[in-house]
């Protein structure tokens, strides 16, 4: 303690178990780095993997419906996944710099060198949790972009609605599948065969069932 002379004095500890505290705090402080290393190595893996697997199940799926969109919806949902790409990315590289650092060469040639060297490593366990901290903050908001870049293509209006897919079976027993298309002839249906691309036009004379499909 220092007394109002300014001087340092000695006296005994009124708790029992300060010195026992004061040793398991020393003792705590020494794992520190060890422990968020470890923990920030896990998050790690756990940040990438689910980011990947919201990526090709979220998006990847969407491909057609975005494809769909008009100029301003399609832009909505290209920054949408900048926004994505750029948190995970920074999620990931923040996980594994708390994981494992960053390779330095410290050249330590005096005692200077030795004692700034030294404060360095009693800075790393604060700058290890803030970086493990940014990274699981960055992973969750680009969770929660992925989840807007599914959802919004549905939200925003398309193009074209698009045309319905159908089967139709003829008389002479040959079926074709494809896009139905109008058409101003009376009696007569075209479809964009999905096989070829061409567009065939048949009469409904030869028409023995026409039905929708969800794909050919």
């Amino acid at each position: 303690m220092t007394d109002a002379a300014g001087d340092v004095v000695l006296r005994p500890a009124d708790d029992p178990y300060l010195a026992e505290a004061a040793e398991a705090w020393r003792t705590a402080r020494t794992d520190d780095l060890t422990r968020l290393r470890a923990g920030a190595e896990k998050w790690t893996a756990g940040i990438a993997s689910l980011l990947g697997l919201l990526g090709v199940l979220g998006v990847g799926s969407e491909a057609d419906r975005i494809a769909g969109l008009t100029d301003e919806g399609q832009t909505a949902v290209v920054l949408l996944i900048t926004v994505v790409v750029v948190l995970g990315g920074f999620a990931v590289v923040q996980g594994y710099r708390a994981a494992y650092g960053w390779p330095q060469t410290r050249v330590v040639t005096s005692d200077q060198d030795l004692i700034s060297w030294y404060s360095s490593q009693g800075a790393l366990p604060s700058a290890t949790a803030a970086r493990l901290r940014s990274a699981v903050i960055a992973a969750g908001t680009a969770l929660i972009a992925v989840t807007a870049a599914t959802v919004v293509p549905w939200l925003l209006p398309s193009v074209n609605p698009p045309s319905p897919v159908v089967k139709v079976e003829l008389t002479d027993r040959s079926v074709m599948c494809g896009t139905l298309l109008s058409s101003s002839a009376v009696g007569r249906v075209s479809v964009r065969r999905a096989d070829s691309g061409d567009v065939q036009t048949v009469s409904l004379n030869t028409v023995v069932r026409l039905f929708p499909v969800e794909k050919c």
